[in-house]
């Protein structure tokens, strides 16, 4: 278990992804939050993306174009697994009762490794579709975003300690296109990245205390 002060969106944004670096990137996005639930129920819900609508205004609809080793005959499950291909249908005006999913973004699971109960901690890694997305846009933009998920001990008010899941989100993009990206909509990101993280904690948080 994590002990000590909770992370911080400063401390994330050094963080490389599996092959950029920080250093590196064009566009580095960041943001984390302490959810009071447990460990395994925030990861249960952000890999199960039927659950997505009900709380993620940034990307509320997710199509799960193949998983690995499923029968094309039986319904896909919408839980990410490793290998997952999926397109994120992206609301870039999260914020407005009006405004509906205008951008697609097409994504595989690069790595998945959940929590156990030897280990507390959760990791999910999903990055472009290059086969999905074609050889020339994919080398003007690629994309890695990382969650981290543990389980951490907080003091409270009242002088006890508490277990919290900590989420640690973040992002970097590097190619030609990240420089467009960073100039259009580098601010909006930053808030859609720390809105994602604020509904994922009151969506579980309101769940576990129903």
């Amino acid at each position: 278990m994590a002990t000590g002060s909770p992370s911080t969106k400063a401390s994330l944004a050094s963080n490389p992804t599996p092959n950029i670096a920080a250093s590196d990137a064009v566009v580095h996005l960041e943001s984390v939050t302490l959810i009071d639930a447990p460990l395994q129920d925030v990861w249960d819900t952000l890999v199960d993306t039927s659950t997505w609508s009900a709380w993620n205004k940034f990307v509320p609809a997710v199509t799960i174009r193949q998983q690995p080793e499923s029968d094309a005959t039986q319904n896909v499950s919408p839980i990410l697994q490793m290998g997952t291909k999926m397109t994120f249908h992206v609301n870039m005006n999260p914020t407005s009762s009006q405004s509906q999913p205008n951008q697609e973004a097409m994504l595989t699971v690069a790595e998945r490794s959940p929590p156990t109960s030897s280990r507390n901690l959760g990791r999910i890694v999903w990055v472009n579709d290059a086969p999905a997305q074609g050889r020339i846009m994919a080398s003007l933009l690629t994309a890695e975003r990382v969650h981290e998920l543990s389980e951490v001990e907080v003091p409270g008010a009242d002088g006890q300690v508490r277990r919290m899941t900590e989420v640690r989100n973040w992002e970097a993009q590097v190619g030609a296109l990240a420089y467009v990206v960073r100039w259009m909509y580098g601010t909006r990101l930053a808030e859609c990245f720390d809105l994602w993280v604020q509904d994922l904690k009151e969506y579980v948080e309101n769940k576990t205390r129903g």
